[in-house]
């Protein structure tokens, strides 16, 4: 245990290098623009069918959460850059060999660094969702908008869903970003892979095969979400209790599968 804290430690560290905070800063920024430009179509008049449910939901408690909840795929998607570029990094640059040195036991450092990184990340998506409500709220405030709704006792009680929800979702991302850090060792492969897989490939799938691909990883992942606010994921066509089990599973995978490969991988740089 101490070493895991020992390599928890100093990873947080690295959390200071400007890099790493552009990183969150760009998911607060762009996840709030978003959330504007959603407010702003909204009180504005906008209409149309894609538009149809946030203006139905807007004066109800879910309504703070459907307009930040439509930028949780920007969050997502720095979320699986900022863990896998940080992981396969260690390789790019050189450091994983010295770092096993100072630490022989894998298994301890991995679970150390990726528990700070996943850390890091979940606190990033909480200041996000924080600072981009909390603008919303005054941008409503400021144009005469009853936000009572989205703060009665209901109100907060979908947020910590969709907060509780977002949170697996990104632990989920974390893990699938470590083991596509682990098996391509490549800061270039492991972000395009892992963006690929997630925006496309899973998509393409869904197309062809909607059976099979609602068990996979980014939609079970996804739907989790969805199913405490509809307006910003698809609801679980397997049911809730079911997406939840599977998302669980896939994350309990994925971090088999990376201690299993990375405690036999062959470290030469």
């Amino acid at each position: 245990m101490t070493s895991v804290i020992r390599a928890f430690r100093s990873e947080v560290l690295k959390f200071r290098r400007w890099t790493v905070l552009a990183g969150s800063a760009a998911m607060v920024v762009v996840s709030t623009f978003i959330a504007y430009l959603t407010f702003h179509q909204i009180a504005s008049g906008a209409t149309g069918s894609e538009m149809s449910g946030l203006i139905a939901a807007f004066q109800t408690p879910q309504g703070l959460v459907a307009i930040i909840g439509q930028a949780r795929s920007v969050i997502l998607a720095i979320a699986l850059i900022q863990v896998s570029a940080n992981l396969a990094a260690e390789w790019s640059q050189g450091t994983v060999r010295n770092l096993l040195v100072s630490e022989p036991h894998r298994l301890r450092w991995l679970t150390g660094k990726m528990l700070a990184v996943v850390l890091f990340v979940l606190l990033s998506m909480l200041l996000t969702l924080v600072i981009s409500g909390g603008f919303i709220l005054l941008l409503a405030q400021g144009q005469g908008i009853d936000t009572a709704a989205w703060t009665s006792g209901q109100g907060r009680r979908i947020f910590l869903e969709f907060l509780g929800n977002e949170t697996i979702a990104l632990i989920g991302v974390g893990a699938l970003g470590t083991l596509i850090a682990i098996l391509t060792r490549s800061v270039g492969a492991a972000v395009g892979i892992g963006l690929a897989y997630i925006l496309v490939l899973e998509g393409i799938i869904a197309v062809v095969a909607p059976q099979v691909s609602r068990w996979f990883p980014g939609r079970v992942f996804n739907t989790i979400v969805g199913s405490t606010v509809p307006l910003v994921g698809p609801n679980p066509s397997q049911g809730y209790p079911a997406a939840m089990l599977a998302s669980l599973a896939w994350i309990a995978g994925f971090a088999v599968i990376s201690a299993l490969v990375f405690r036999r991988q062959d470290v030469t740089a």
